[in-house]
C-alpha cells in the first residue's frame, strides 16, 4: 500500500472550493487544509411530499473531528455514501450502513484522493472525481467489485462535481475562469461547453431525463431546467441569499438549506416554505443535501454547535 503526502491532500481539496465563502480557489493554489473542518454529515427522515413534506430530527452519522462531506445514498436507500479525511490524511469515500450503524472505508487509492462519489444506476460501481498523482481532476468510474476502474472523459479536467440526467448522458462543472457547464455522453470520451458560472450542485431531476443547474453570474442565483436533448435551460426559481446547495425530494419538489433552516419549493409556487428549523440542535450553515431514492429520507452537511 502506497502512503500518501500531505501535499497530494492539499492539492485534492481545490474540490472544496466555493465549502465555505463561496469565493473560487485559483486552480493550481493548493489549499493547505480543508474548508470546514467542523462540518458533519447528518441524516434526517422525510415524511409526505410536495406541500405535505415534513423533516424529521437530524442523527449525526459521522460526529467525529476532521472533514465529513459530499453525502449520496446508495441505490437501495440503506446506506450513504461520503467523502472523508482521516488521520493519513487521504481523501477517501466512506460508507454508513444506516441500519446497523457502522462505517466503512469503500475507496484507499494513496496518493490520489476521491470526492463526490454517487452510486451508477445499476448500483454496481461509483462515479467520482479523483485527484490523481499529477493533481489532475478527473471523472472515474470506480466499480465496487474491484474490477478495472475507468476514466470517462480523459481530456476533461479539472472537474468538480456533476450529474448524470439519465443512463448515457453526464453534466459536469469543469474549473476555469469562468466555471463552466460542460455536458458529455457514454462512450464519447469528450465533453461540450454548454453554459459558464455555474454552481456546485447538480442533478438529476427524479422521473425525468433532466438536470437542475444553478446558474449563478447575477443575484439572486437561479435553480434551472436543463434539458439534454435540446441543451436548454429553463429558469425554475430563485434561490435564498447565500444558498446554493438543493436536491430533489421528488420531481416537483426542492429544497434548500438556509442557515439552520430547511426550506421547500414546490413547482406552480414562487416562494420557498419553511420545514424545519435546527437551530434548537445546534446546527447551523447546512449545505451539500442529497435525498434517498425512496424519498424517505435527506442526507445533509452542517456546522454543529461544539
Amino acid at each position: 500500500m502506497r502512503v500518501n503526502t500531505v501535499r497530494t491532500f492539499a492539492a485534492g481539496v481545490l474540490l472544496f472550493l466555493h465549502a465555505r465563502s463561496g469565493v473560487a480557489a485559483q486552480p493550481g493554489i493548493p489549499r493547505t487544509s480543508p474548508p470546514a473542518p467542523a462540518s458533519e454529515v447528518y441524516v434526517v427522515p422525510l415524511v409526505g411530499n410536495g406541500a405535505t413534506l415534513a423533516a424529521g430530527t437530524p442523527r449525526n452519522i459521522t460526529n467525529r473531528a476532521g472533514y465529513d462531506n459530499q453525502p449520496a445514498f446508495s441505490r437501495d436507500s440503506r446506506s450513504v455514501y461520503y467523502t472523508s479525511t482521516r488521520e493519513d490524511a487521504q481523501a477517501d469515500i466512506y460508507r454508513f450502513d444506516i441500519a446497523g450503524g457502522t462505517t466503512a472505508r469503500i475507496t484507499r487509492t494513496a496518493p490520489e484522493s476521491e470526492y463526490s462519489a454517487f452510486p451508477t444506476n445499476d448500483g454496481g460501481a461509483l462515479t467520482v472525481i479523483r485527484v490523481e498523482r499529477d493533481s489532475t481532476q478527473r471523472l472515474w468510474r470506480v466499480p465496487l467489485d474491484g474490477t478495472a476502474e475507468q476514466v470517462l472523459f480523459p481530456d476533461t479536467k479539472p472537474v468538480g462535481y456533476f450529474a448524470q440526467p439519465n443512463d448515457s448522458t453526464w453534466v459536469l462543472f469543469v474549473l476555469g475562469s469562468p466555471v463552466t457547464l460542460q455536458m458529455g455522453y457514454r462512450g464519447a470520451g469528450r465533453t461540450e461547453t454548454l453554459g459558464r458560472n455555474i454552481g456546485r450542485s447538480l442533478h438529476r431531476i427524479p422521473g425525468t431525463t433532466k438536470a437542475s443547474v444553478v446558474q449563478k453570474g447575477s443575484a439572486p442565483w437561479q435553480v434551472m431546467e436543463f434539458d439534454p436533448a435540446t441543451k436548454k435551460m429553463t429558469p425554475l426559481v430563485s434561490l435564498p441569499a447565500g444558498s446554493e446547495d438543493v436536491a430533489w425530494s421528488d420531481g416537483n419538489t426542492l429544497l434548500v438549506g438556509s442557515g439552520s433552516k430547511l426550506l421547500r419549493w414546490t413547482r406552480g409556487t414562487a416562494t420557498w416554505v419553511e420545514i424545519a428549523d435546527y437551530t434548537g440542535a445546534g446546527l447551523r450553515n447546512i449545505t451539500r443535501l442529497a435525498v434517498s431514492p425512496d424519498g424517505t429520507r435527506l442526507a445533509m452537511v452542517a456546522d454543529p454547535s461544539r
